[in-house]
């Protein structure tokens, strides 16, 4: 049944995926920018809403306006900056704005809110693979930990408002056109630059989500599912020592070089040698038996190979 969608982030790796596919299933799209110099850049859409998510009083406005069903908040603070600012913005759009947005949204009608969360941000418990009970790190330190604390507010205020109907997509790493593992994305860079070394007996693991398989999976939860979280990640997880080295021959680039712990703590920032060491992977089990939803790229392996030019037609 075709649905009136609203879609913040409509700008993003995966808004870009994911509105042509709305439109493909006659679906209403209104989509939300911040600013109007961004319009050009959204394609064919139904309706085009100007407001910042942290603005709750135009945020209500607009919602009220365009009276979607759906309401898909894909919004993050990443772009054109660096990591730590990208992250400290992203966490602020994720407890302030999820809240605008939730309460707007409950205030205009709608049935159901879907939005972006991560599924990096599981304690580093053991070297299990991880499903959606597991608890996250709100007590990491540093940035790190404000990060986590926000997707903890974001899925708080999705999960808890009475009036909606909240999906939590916890995605994993993600990849594909416009990501950093493209051929113009900054892990590229780092790689062919050997910035991105492999640590000794470092057994991180690292699950992985294609941008068409996120916007996959937001078409299903449209309206299929019940109101939870739910791991967007591939079948795969992989360690460090294993996709690293693989993607850095897809790209032409050198052999990662290898650190003893020590040395990796002398010239990293934390965060990098906790994602290298003791990261934790996610498995999907729940949203496959939700909605049936199956990723397109079951394995980084492949996903990679067709991203960087390497897959059969």
């Amino acid at each position: 049944m075709p649905l009136r969608v609203f879609v913040t982030g409509a700008t993003g790796v995966v808004g870009r995926t994911l509105l042509p596919l709305l439109r493909e299933r006659g679906h209403h799209v209104t989509a939300l920018v911040r600013q109007t110099r961004h319009v050009d850049r959204l394609g064919g859409v139904d309706g085009v809403a100007v407001a910042d998510v942290m603005d709750p009083h135009t945020v209500r406005q607009v919602l009220t306006r365009a009276a979607p069903d759906v309401v898909v908040h894909q919004v993050t603070g990443f772009r054109g900056v660096d990591c730590t600012a990208g992250m400290q913005h992203t966490a602020q759009l994720r407890a302030t704005g999820t809240s605008n947005l939730v309460s707007a949204a409950a205030s205009a009608g709608v049935r159901r809110v879907v939005a972006q969360s991560t599924a990096s941000a599981y304690y580093p418990y053991g070297h299990e693979v991880l499903d959606e009970e597991a608890p996250l790190w709100t007590d990491a330190p540093g940035c790190w930990g404000e990060a986590v604390r926000a997707v903890e507010a974001l899925e708080e205020t999705l999960l808890t408002c009475p009036d909606i109907e909240g999906m939590a997509l916890r995605y994993g790493s993600l990849y594909g056109p416009g990501t950093s593992f493209a051929p113009t994305g900054v892990m590229h860079r780092m790689v062919r630059g050997s910035a991105v070394p492999l640590i000794e007996d470092g057994a991180g693991l690292t699950s992985f989500t294609h941008v068409d398989d996120a916007a996959g999976a937001v078409l299903d939860v449209l309206e299929g599912g019940e109101p939870g979280a739910y791991n967007v990640v591939d079948n795969e997880p992989a360690e460090i020592g294993e996709w690293l080295p693989a993607y850095a021959h897809m790209i032409g680039g050198p052999a990662p070089v290898s650190l003893t712990l020590n040395q990796a703590r002398e010239q990293l920032d934390w965060l990098t040698v906790h994602q290298l060491t003791e990261q934790r992977g996610a498995t999907n089990f729940r949203l496959r038996e939700a909605v049936g939803w199956r990723p397109a790229w079951p394995s980084w392996r492949e996903g990679f190979a067709d991203l960087l030019g390497l897959w059969p037609s």
